[in-house]
């Protein structure tokens, strides 16, 4: 039997203790509809645009609004204004080494990304201020850059905006910006291209020798480069000796024999290049054809 005089202090312990209990008494469906939040789909979808120019790496972060029968350049992004250059949010760009955009020279960093599009002419702002969330915190300031590029009528239309990295061969790519029937492309640079040149030079001059996957790339960027095929020649030798049944190397060694205007040698290395990829069980077609021709333009 409780005596009386404990009945008040047991009341009050069960009435605290309540909430902590009906918790878990919740029906199992309404508290998952409490913890679960719904997901839309965003009008204007996220992407991450990634590409190696070079040795160096270029990502742009934006958003992408659709054009939905609308007009889009003078319309709904008005000419002579800023633009944050997509959807929801300014768009990013960062670069790992220096590069030159439209002809400006750019550290490496991330950056704000604004245009300001007229019927001729843009102007691409990159700003230092990669911080920035909107077009009204905008300062000129803080301007790394400022450019112009020249916008292209194309015969199809894009209907999601699009930027995108193109025309990628060795340090150099185009960064396009595409919606609607207009194009603007933008030349981007880096110097890898003679960073790698200068490293290779003080090879040239040294007593060891390159080791054979080294020498093989070497090899191939002197002859991408259109740089010294002698030396591309001496290399790809040096490669050859470790590897002889490497196909891709004697096909790289016919396109600098061929370069070099040397179309024995040039036919010899291709057609040794064929014969080892007809040794496979399922030869690379594709491989062949190409060594093929090298063979027929020497003749």
């Amino acid at each position: 039997m409780i005596q009386s005089s404990r009945l008040p202090s047991l009341l009050l312990s069960a009435w605290f203790a309540l909430p902590f209990v009906a918790g878990p008494l919740l029906p199992g469906s309404l508290r998952a509809a409490e913890e679960k939040k719904i997901q839309f789909p965003a009008a204007s979808q996220h992407a991450v645009v990634k590409q190696r120019v070079g040795l160096t790496d270029v990502e742009v972060d934006y958003s992408r609004p659709n054009k939905n029968d609308r007009e889009i350049f003078g319309g709904l992004v008005p000419y002579g204004k800023l633009w944050r250059t997509g959807a929801n949010a300014v768009t990013k760009i960062k670069f790992s080494d220096a590069v030159t955009l439209g002809g400006k020279e750019i550290p490496a960093g991330e950056y704000a990304l604004f245009t300001i599009p007229t019927a001729n002419e843009w102007t691409i702002i990159v700003s230092k201020d990669a911080k920035v969330q909107s077009t009204a915190d905008y300062k000129p300031e803080n301007d790394a850059v400022r450019l112009t590029a020249k916008p292209e009528p194309i015969p199809i239309t894009i209907e999601t905006f699009t930027i995108a990295l193109a025309d990628v061969k060795g340090a150099s790519a185009t960064l396009n910006f595409l919606w609607d029937k207009t194009r603007v492309p933008v030349k981007l640079t880096t110097d890898d291209v003679e960073q790698v040149s200068k490293q290779l030079d003080a090879a040239v001059s040294a007593t060891t020798p390159l080791d054979p996957r080294t020498a093989y790339q070497a090899a191939a960027f002197y002859y991408d480069n259109n740089k010294d095929m002698k030396q591309a020649a001496k290399w790809i030798d040096q490669a050859l000796e470790k590897n002889p049944d490497a196909y891709f190397m004697h096909y790289k060694k016919a396109q600098i024999e061929a370069k070099l205007g040397n179309k024995k040698e040039a036919t010899a290395s291709a057609q040794k290049a064929i014969d080892i990829l007809k040794k496979d069980k399922a030869p690379d077609e594709s491989a062949i054809k190409n060594a093929q021709q090298i063979i027929d333009s020497s003749q």
